[in-house]
């Protein structure tokens, strides 16, 4: 279940953690369906954490691993580019591999994930979010592979952003 608030000006949407996971079977369903075997998931942290955790149940596959990219600073508000803060600590050469986030708004979080992967010498890179978001104005760079939903200028708030102070 999901719903609508607006606080600061700021249009909010709500997810509950049924809603999360009825998108994330969502995914590994169109993944299985194609047959794609996924050697490595790689969650961005954080917002991909936890789908990435979840697709890693579903697919059968614990090979998770992390890389932490930085871009926003608190709702609606995001740096001019996206940084690489934790570097990836597992070998991707020559792997299928499948990077999972939260949503892809501009698609610069992806862009430098997938680069980065293509530079460690991954194989074949698959991309994955619950959200491909549109934002009136704002110009996108790419969209991931597999996702839920589109959705357009709102904030999505997660069950797992609870205790986040803004």
């Amino acid at each position: 279940m999901a719903n609508i608030g607006k606080e600061d000006d700021i249009d909010r949407f709500y997810l509950s953690w049924e809603k999360i996971e009825e998108m994330c079977q969502k995914i590994a369903s169109e993944i299985n369906k194609k047959n794609i075997k996924i050697d490595k998931i790689i969650a961005i942290s954080r917002g991909g954490l936890i789908p990435g955790r979840i697709l890693s149940s579903l697919l059968r596959n614990k090979n998770l691993s992390t890389i932490r990219v930085t871009f926003y600073t608190k709702p609606g508000v995001a740096k001019d580019k996206p940084h690489l803060a934790e570097d990836l600590s597992t070998d991707i050469t020559d792997k299928t591999v499948l990077i999972v986030d939260d949503v892809v708004e501009s698609g610069k979080t992806l862009s430098l994930t997938y680069n980065y992967l293509k530079e460690r010498g991954a194989k074949k890179i698959y991309t994955a979010a619950l959200f491909d978001k549109h934002v009136d104005g704002k110009e996108k760079l790419t969209s991931p592979d597999f996702f839920c939903e589109k959705i357009s200028n709102k904030w999505i708030v997660y069950p797992w952003e609870k205790f986040d102070e803004e």
